[in-house]
């Protein structure tokens, strides 16, 4: 954490979406949705919004189109314009996360590569990765302020810079580690994140400038303007 921000303030994050099968990608008749890609290209890169009202998420392709729901439950880019059907409900699940659609169905896909909105419940063919590609750097404010690191001590609010960041056995986050440990970053609102440690709980900010791996659940004070 640290040095300028080298983007648009406001800007989107922009992801990557990775299924079982392979990368999402845009593509065949109706410009459907496919997830059976072996490579990167601008054609498996979607701009992530979340509208502010009902926090659902919104995906754009490069091209400028939204992700839709469409007849029988299918999903493709063919929208122009925001809608009821270009809301997609966001359920994280650890590292991972499941999309549902506008019809109540989870998006899945298919033996083939096709997504489709049809499923009930979540099972691995319904969960996706998601890769962040726009965001090299990140500069984190919470309700307290920002987070810092200075060189009197290990935790994250006054810690030696250079380590990787871990939560010791009293709760406290620490960048000194040896060795990195995992953050799932969850996109939870408009511009702020909420990031869970590796046994599940959140990083808050306690009014003291603490930063602690202990919260319970994503409050004001786990939500990170980023």
């Amino acid at each position: 954490v640290g040095g300028p921000p080298r983007w648009a303030p406001h800007l989107e994050p922009c992801v990557e979406c990775v299924l079982v099968d392979g990368w999402l990608d845009v593509s065949g008749p109706g410009v459907s949705l496919s997830a059976n890609q072996e490579d990167e290209t601008d054609m498996e890169t979607f701009q992530m919004e979340i509208d502010r009202e009902t926090k659902k998420c919104i995906f754009r392709t490069s091209q400028g189109n939204y992700w839709a729901l469409v007849a029988h439950g299918g999903i493709q880019t063919t929208a122009t314009q925001m809608s009821a059907d270009t809301m997609f409900s966001l359920e994280w699940l650890g590292s991972r996360m499941a999309l549902r659609a506008n019809n109540g169905k989870y998006v899945c896909t298919k033996k083939n590569g096709q997504l489709l909105a049809v499923s009930d419940s979540i099972g691995e063919d319904e969960q996706f990765n998601l890769k962040l590609i726009n965001r090299p750097m990140l500069i984190l404010k919470g309700e307290n302020g920002y987070i810092c690191h200075h060189k009197s001590s290990n935790t994250l609010d006054a810690s030696v810079s250079g380590g990787f960041w871990y939560v010791n056995s009293g709760g406290l986050v620490c960048s000194d580690g040896d060795s990195p440990e995992d953050f799932t970053l969850e996109f939870l609102e408009p511009g702020r994140i909420a990031i869970r440690g590796k046994g599940g709980k959140y990083l808050r900010g306690d009014q003291g400038g603490t930063l602690k791996g202990d919260g319970l659940s994503a409050d004001s004070s786990a939500l990170w303007e980023y």
